[in-house]
């Protein structure tokens, strides 16, 4: 049997933070188990934008910013609902979390962005997205001569008779390690587990999953092996879809209008699409994209108007635009069955199954706020205030099926020790990133949140791992 000092099962950010965070604390014997063929998991495909508060590029950039706050925004944002103990823990850590990456390689833009609606720009972008923060990680890695073993999808913890983790199995090959932690990912590659895990975002037609195949929920089973406990059901980050297109849309573009189920606007459409995943969680999570001709052929002199549709501008990713709402793509909808338009309000209204007064006075409403320029209702800026009277009119129902992230997962206290039945910490099993659940809210506090998560909470995972481990090799 091989013996190792910290076993690291997965390999995205979360996984190689612990990993290099270990070696940092003096272990030296590291192995990274990764279950797929490439390093990376879903980190990879991510748009790479950490968050943290205190690091030295918000110094740099005239940002003086308490990492208390951080704390504080974050629970007041999930109403408390979430772990205190290790959201702390990892919101005093996050400035340090981020220049601990640059450090080891990470590229960051200079400058930083508003991930969601906080006091102050946290969220710091990579230069080149996730794949570059995965790059520059693994780097770091090899450099610290941290092995990493592709195609070796762990299946169980090995343990004594205590209960205590000590190493893992795959298959017949079974490796002894002073400390193992799990960053094995989500489950929302797994339908089954999307659907008992996170009810609100399942729909057996219509739900997909942005992240990797390999994010099947393998910490549920290896969890439940050492009776770990499980912690935020129904968690996650969710975006606004038709559905069946295979397309996700982070941002709504500015010059939609946005009606509850009811038919009522209950939205400033340019939200973050955290604040907005709630707020059509609260609305009864569905909803109406209205917009008009002139969205999707602007007349000629409010062309660049009707361009510039969006308040996200973010370093590291080119000008967002409309995916779902341009004429190529509402056809193929229409096609579906998913997209419907009309020569006029009351027809759009019969197609929706709306009350047509209350659909002709919502729009209504709405104009009146384009011509005053001033969204007395929700706050829209003024720049993204165009009306709806061009006919045709253009309809697409859309709900929370696209899965950007899932929060459920192994319950974990503030030195990332999975916690077991009766409360205490198992032995030798530590956790972070997206398989780890109590630390994502009712709202994902934006950009950045996840990653930040990961790297954070992995950074702490190897830390008490490595410490561990030269505990016990010391004795």
């Amino acid at each position: 049997m091989s013996e190792v000092d910290v076993l690291v099962v997965g390999s995205g950010a979360a996984g190689l933070s612990a990993a290099l965070a270990a070696h940092d604390q003096g272990a030296r014997r590291i192995l990274v188990s990764e279950a797929m063929a490439e390093v990376g998991g879903s980190s990879r495909l991510s748009g790479g934008i950490v968050m943290g508060a205190g690091s030295a590029l918000q110094r740099a950039a005239g940002i003086e910013d308490d990492p208390a706050d951080l704390f504080h925004e974050y629970m007041q944002l999930q109403r408390w609902d979430v772990a205190a103990g290790p959201t702390r823990r990892f919101a005093e850590r996050s400035g340090g979390t981020i220049d601990w990456l640059a450090a080891h390689g990470v590229p960051f833009f200079p400058r930083l962005i508003f991930g969601g609606d906080e006091c102050k720009p946290r969220s710091h972008c990579v230069d080149g997205g996730g794949q570059s923060l995965v790059d520059g990680l693994r780097r770091a890695c090899e450099a610290a001569d941290i092995d990493i073993a592709l195609g070796r999808r762990v299946d169980r913890l090995l343990t004594s008779t205590e209960g205590a983790v000590l190493g893992a199995a795959v298959g017949t090959d079974e490796l002894r390690a002073e400390a193992v932690v799990l960053t094995v990912g989500g489950f929302g590659a797994s339908r089954d587990l999307l659907a008992r895990w996170f009810p609100s975002a399942w729909d057996a037609e219509r739900t997909w999953y942005i992240g990797s195949d390999g994010a099947v929920g393998d910490g549920f089973a290896l969890g439940a092996q050492v009776g770990a406990q499980v912690a935020g059901h129904d968690r996650g980050l969710r975006s606004l879809g038709p559905g069946g297109s295979f397309v996700n849309e982070a941002f709504l573009p500015g010059w939609t209008m946005l009606l509850g189920a009811d038919g009522r606007r209950f939205a400033d459409e340019t939200a973050p699409y955290g604040i907005l995943d709630g707020l059509v969680r609260t609305h009864g999570n569905a909803a109406f994209v209205v917009l008009d001709q002139a969205c999707l052929t602007p007349p000629a002199e409010a062309a660049e108007q009707y361009r510039d549709c969006y308040k996200q501008v973010w370093p590291n990713h080119p000008p967002f635009a409309p995916r779902h709402y341009r004429e190529d793509f509402l056809e193929l909808l229409r096609a579906d069955g998913r997209a419907v338009q009309a020569p006029d309000l009351t027809a759009l209204a019969a197609a929706l199954d709306l009350a047509p007064d209350v659909l002709i006075g919502e729009v209504g409403r709405y104009n009146a706020h384009c011509a005053a320029e001033v969204d007395a209702d929700f706050g829209k800026a003024a720049k993204f205030l165009r009306p709806l009277r061009t006919p045709p009119f253009h309809a697409v129902p859309v709900r929370p099926v696209t899965v950007n992230v899932t929060g459920c997962g192994l319950r974990i206290d503030d030195r990332a020790r999975v916690l077991g039945p009766t409360g205490s910490p198992v032995g030798g099993l530590f956790a972070a990133g997206e398989c780890v659940g109590g630390l994502l809210g009712h709202v994902y506090m934006g950009s950045g949140n996840s990653l930040g998560l990961a790297c954070g909470v992995g950074r702490m995972a190897g830390e008490a791992a490595a410490a561990r481990a030269c505990a016990k090799v010391s004795t």
